[in-house]
Order: structure tokens, then C-alpha cells, then sequence
């Protein structure tokens, strides 16, 4: 058992015993007392940079809004629009067909619907009777008037003729040659026959004034057909311009009047944006400037626009924007600044199938 320890022992190596000696623990507690102010200005140090750089990013921002202000213009408060047409019927009567659908592209004179045009027809050919029978008066108070003017002349020649009696035999009846009854009698002639000739001018003027009055009815009538005629053609609505048919709610039978508009038409060709900007920036925008719109209907692309005008008047009431625009100061209960409406006409656009009343966009002008 001792050989084998040997053995052992010869294949390790024992190592010597140490001795652990307790070293005073003043060094150490210096050595911390002396690294306790480091640790702490460190984080406070770190503290104040980030402090410094974030006031510095602060103040660089708002230098650099507002320095934007004398650069460009920018605003998100913009949408596409349009001119809407309103048709109204200029006819009452039911719808006979509709011709168009909903959403459809139609050009300036497209036939839209129809109105039933018995009723109307039945009116032109009334008003072409009433005409017809006006103008079969005039030849009969043209003869009348004839027959009346000749015996204003017959009446006019006995009147002339009883005065030339008169002045015959008055000078004969002073000096005896005939009776006084004779003279009274030529007298008695020569006033009836200037009654006559006053009847007969009088008869004469009123059948002047009935010719003037007939073809007075003549010309009512005449344009009574006339009228009635419009009308007719009138049931035939058609588009005033190019463009897109919105929101088509009629349908064959219902009953259109005069008093209520029956189809919209979007303006295919009076396309145009307006952003609503601040105060601040009007003065930097003036007619004939160029700007470029973001689309958000048609995105990743700008197009190139022209300020058509700035609005010299907006409304600070609502609800009476019939004639002035209103904008609202107020966006989710936060006050901002007067905004004005700018109009830009696009001189560049994704095509007039690609535009839609409405949508937002937004608007970069730079000076």
C-alpha cells in the first residue's frame, strides 16, 4: 500500500502550502471614496447633453419652420373638385325613358331621359288652331273695313253736298224767293247728313281698332305656338356638357317638374384643387404660380398646377356660405388660424377618368 502511494505521489505534484496574511483595509476604502464622485457626475453629465441636444433639436426645428415660410408653402388641407350642373326639367310630366346609367361618361347634347310628349303635342296642335283661326279674322274685318270706309265717303259726299244746299238757300230764303220751311228743311238735310258722316268715321275707326286688335290675336297666338312647340322639344333632356352622370336616381315613370332638379352632371372639364391655407403664406401666393399636387386618389405622383386665384372673402359664420366660402377655425375642438381658399387649375393630371370630386390632396408651392 505504501509502493502504490509512492506511485501516486511521483505522478502529481503537491503544491506548497500558502499563508494568507490580512492586509489593512485602508487603500480599499480610499480607493472607493475616490471613485463615488466619478460614478456620479457621470450620469448627471449625461443628463445635460442630452438635455442641451434636445433643446438644441428644438430650437433647430423651429428655425427651420420658420424659415420654411420664406421658402415654400405646404399645406395637407386641400381637395379635387368640380362643377356640379344641376338639370332640372324646363317640362313637368312623366319620365317615357332614361337613356343613360349611372356613372356614365356622356358628351355635351347626350340625350339623357325623355318626357312623355302627348300632353304637349296635344298643346301644339291646339296652339296651331287658335293661330289658324286668328288669321282666317283678319281677311273678314279687312272687308268689313272696306265696306265701312266707302260709306264714310257716301256719307261724306251727301254731307258736302246738303252743305252746299244750305249756303244755296239761305240767301234765297232772306230775299223771299223761297219759304222759310224750305230753308229749314235743307237745314234738317244738311245736319243728318253730317251725322251720318260722323257715324260712318266712328264705325270706320273701330273697325280699324278691331283689325288691330285681331292681329294683335294673331300675333298671341303665334307665339302661344311658338311656346307650345318649345315645350314639346323641351321633353327631350339633354346633357349641357361633358361629363360624368352622378348619382342617377330617375327611373322610367316618375314624375319631373320644373321645380326639382332630376340628374347631376360632374364637369369633365373644369377640374381644378383647392387647399385652404393659412394666413401666414398669402402673401406669398400670387396668381400665375407654380405649384406641384399630391394626389391622394392617384398617389406617388406629383403634377404640376397653376394658382388660378386666391379667395378675397370667406364667410365667419356658418351657414351663410352661399356666396363666400366658410373654413373652419376649429379642428377637433383646437383653434387655428384663418385659413383662405386658393384655387389651382392642373396643368398636368392623371386623365379626367382618374379625377374624383372630393378626394384630398395635398399642395406644395415654392416661391
Amino acid at each position: 500500500m505504501d509502493q502504490n502511494l509512492n506511485v501516486i505521489l511521483k505522478g502529481k505534484s503537491i503544491p506548497e502550502p500558502t499563508v494568507r496574511t490580512k492586509e489593512p483595509s485602508f487603500p480599499l476604502a480610499a480607493t472607493s471614496l475616490s471613485a463615488t464622485p466619478e460614478s456620479d457626475r457621470s450620469p448627471i453629465a449625461s443628463r445635460r447633453r442630452r438635455a442641451l441636444l434636445f433643446l438644441l433639436a428644438v430650437a433647430v426645428a423651429v428655425l427651420a419652420w420658420w424659415i420654411s415660410g420664406y421658402l415654400f408653402a405646404y399645406t395637407d388641407d386641400a381637395y379635387v373638385t368640380s362643377d356640379v350642373l344641376s338639370i332640372t326639367p324646363e317640362v313637368t310630366g312623366p319620365i317615357a325613358a332614361v337613356l343613360v346609367k349611372d356613372n356614365e361618361w356622356v358628351k355635351r347634347g347626350t340625350l339623357l331621359f325623355t318626357i312623355d310628349p302627348v300632353p304637349l303635342r296635344l298643346a301644339v296642335e291646339q296652339a296651331c288652331a287658335e293661330e289658324a283661326r286668328t288669321e282666317a279674322q283678319l281677311p273678314v274685318d279687312r272687308a268689313q273695313l272696306q265696306v265701312l270706309q266707302a260709306q264714310k265717303e257716301a256719307a261724306g259726299a251727301a254731307e258736302r253736298l246738303a252743305a252746299a244746299n244750305l249756303r244755296r238757300d239761305t240767301p234765297l230764303a232772306q230775299s223771299g224767293t223761297i219759304s222759310v220751311q224750305a230753308l229749314e228743311t235743307t237745314r234738317t238735310a244738311e245736319e243728318q247728313s253730317a251725322a251720318q258722316q260722323h257715324g260712318a268715321e266712328a264705325a270706320l275707326q273701330k273697325a280699324n281698332e278691331m283689325l288691330n286688335l285681331d292681329k294683335a290675336a294673331v300675333s298671341s297666338a303665334h307665339a302661344a305656338r311658338l311656346l307650345a312647340e318649345w315645350r314639346l322639344d323641351r321633353t327631350k333632356v339633354v346633357a349641357p356638357v361633358d361629363g360624368y352622370v352622378t348619382h342617377l336616381a330617375i327611373q322610367t315613370g316618375d314624375m319631373v317638374s320644373t321645380s326639382q332638379a332630376a340628374v347631376a352632371i360632374v364637369d369633365g372639364n373644369a377640374w381644378r384643387v383647392v387647399a385652404n391655407y393659412k394666413e401666414y403664406y398669402l402673401r406669398h401666393l400670387h396668381p400665375g404660380g407654380t405649384a406641384w399636387i399630391w394626389l391622394d386618389s392617384n398617389p406617388w405622383h406629383l403634377y404640376r398646377a397653376r394658382i388660378q386665384g386666391v379667395a378675397h372673402g370667406i364667410s365667419r359664420q356658418r351657414g351663410s356660405e352661399t356666396l363666400v366660402p366658410y373654413v373652419s377655425p376649429t379642428v377637433n375642438w383646437i383653434r387655428l388660424q384663418r385659413r383662405i381658399p386658393v384655387r389651382f387649375t392642373l396643368l398636368e393630371s392623371p386623365g379626367s377618368d382618374q379625377l374624383f370630386m372630393g378626394v384630398d390632396a395635398r399642395v406644395l408651392v415654392i416661391y
